[in-house]
C-alpha cells in the first residue's frame, strides 16, 4: 500500500519559510513592477475573503495539450490523441476578447506550450495586450533558438518544472526527458537573458516528493544557480493517474471530501480547441462525464462567462459550503 502521508504542516523549518516569503517579495515585486495593481494580488492570495472581482486576475491558456515527455504522475500522457494545436481562428478570437477583457495576467501553459509550431509568435501578439506575461515549460528544447524565440517576446516570467532528487530521480520521472539537456538550456536562457539586458524573470518549480522533501534546502540553493527565484512544491497524487509511487495525498483525496477551492475566484482557462472550462480539472479530465464547458473563446466573452451564473454558483458553493455542485469537486486536489 503506498504511504498516504500530506505535507499539510509543510516546510515549517524558518530556512524555508526565509525563503517562501523571499520567494514571493521577489515575483510579486517583479509583478507590481509591470503595472498590475496591487488589489489583483491580494484577490489572488485571499479570493475567499473578498468580493468577486469583475474580472479574472488570471487567465490560463493551453496552445497545445501535447507534450513531448510522458511523466509518471501525469494524466497528460493518458489523454486521447490526436492531440490538439489551438488553431489561428482560435488564436485570433482569443486575442480579440483579451482587447476587450484587458485581463492584468496571462498565464501559458499546457500541454508543452513550445511544441506549438507558432508559440513564439503567439506569444508576442499576447504580451502588448496583458501587463503580465508567462509562459510555463518543461525546459526540454532539443534546439536553443526556441529559447532565444522566447526570450524575445515580450514575456515577464518563465517557469520550468523540475523534480528534485538529481539526474536519476528527474528522468525516471519524466520518462523521455534529459537532466544534462535540462541544465545545458538552462545556462544558455540566463546567459542569453543577461545578454540581452532582459527583464524576464525565470523560475524554478521545484517538486519534491516524500523520498526527496529532505532535499529541498540543498536543491533550493542549486537550482538558483540557473533560475532566479526557486519555489518548492510538493507533488500530489493525481485523480486521473493510477501511478501512487512515492507522491503525497491531499485529505480531501483521501476522504473524497470536497476542496475549499479558490480557482473559480481567480482563474479563467482556454482550452487549445477554444472551450472554456468552469475550472482547470473539469477542462482536463479523462472522463468526459466529469467535464464541465460553459463557452467556447469564439463564441462567448470571457467576461460574460466569468461573471455568468454557472461561474458565481460555484463559487457561492466554496464560500458557503453548500449546494450539490460540490459534489462534482469531491477528491479533487487542484486547488
Amino acid at each position: 500500500m503506498p504511504e498516504k502521508q500530506y505535507g499539510s504542516n509543510k516546510f515549517q523549518d524558518l530556512a524555508w519559510i526565509a525563503a517562501h516569503w523571499g520567494y514571493y517579495l521577489r515575483l510579486n515585486g517583479h509583478v507590481l513592477a509591470q503595472g498590475v495593481p496591487f488589489k489583483e494580488l491580494i484577490e489572488l492570495k485571499y479570493p475567499l475573503r473578498l468580493p468577486d472581482p469583475p474580472k479574472p486576475p488570471l487567465l490560463s491558456v493551453d496552445f497545445t495539450d501535447a507534450c513531448d515527455l510522458a511523466c509518471v504522475y501525469c494524466n497528460n500522457p493518458l489523454f486521447p490523441h490526436p492531440r490538439t494545436m489551438m488553431s489561428d481562428e482560435v488564436f485570433s478570437c482569443l486575442l480579440e476578447n483579451l482587447r476587450a477583457a484587458r485581463i492584468n495576467r496571462v498565464r501559458i501553459g499546457g500541454g508543452e506550450p513550445m511544441l506549438h509550431p507558432k508559440c513564439a509568435q503567439m506569444l508576442a501578439k499576447l504580451a502588448p495586450l496583458t501587463k503580465y506575461l508567462s509562459v510555463i515549460t518543461n525546459g526540454q528544447w532539443n534546439d536553443p533558438h526556441h529559447i532565444d524565440e522566447i526570450l524575445l517576446s515580450g514575456v515577464n516570467l518563465i517557469e520550468i518544472s523540475i523534480d528534485a532528487g538529481g539526474a536519476k530521480v528527474y528522468e525516471a520521472s519524466r520518462q523521455n526527458a534529459s537532466y544534462i539537456r535540462l541544465i545545458k538550456n538552462l545556462r544558455h536562457m540566463r546567459a542569453l537573458r543577461d545578454k540581452l539586458n532582459s527583464k524576464t524573470l525565470i523560475k524554478a518549480r521545484l517538486m519534491l516528493r516524500p523520498s526527496t522533501r529532505h532535499l529541498e534546502r540543498s536543491e533550493t540553493l542549486y537550482w538558483k544557480r540557473y533560475a532566479d527565484t526557486v519555489l518548492p512544491q510538493l507533488l500530489l497524487k493525481h485523480p486521473d493517474s493510477d501511478y501512487d509511487t512515492d507522491v503525497f495525498y491531499a485529505p480531501v483525496y483521501d476522504q473524497n471530501t470536497a476542496p475549499v477551492c479558490t480557482l473559480p475566484f481567480k482563474d479563467l482557462e482556454v482550452r487549445p480547441d477554444g472551450r472554456i472550462p468552469i475550472c482547470p480539472a473539469k477542462g482536463c479530465a479523462l472522463d468526459p462525464a466529469k467535464q464541465q464547458f460553459l463557452g467556447h473563446v469564439c463564441q462567448d466573452a470571457l467576461l460574460d462567462i466569468w461573471n455568468g451564473p454557472e461561474f458565481k454558483a460555484m463559487r457561492n458553493a466554496h464560500r458557503t459550503r453548500t449546494g450539490d455542485i460540490l459534489e462534482g469537486c469531491k477528491g479533487c486536489n487542484y486547488s
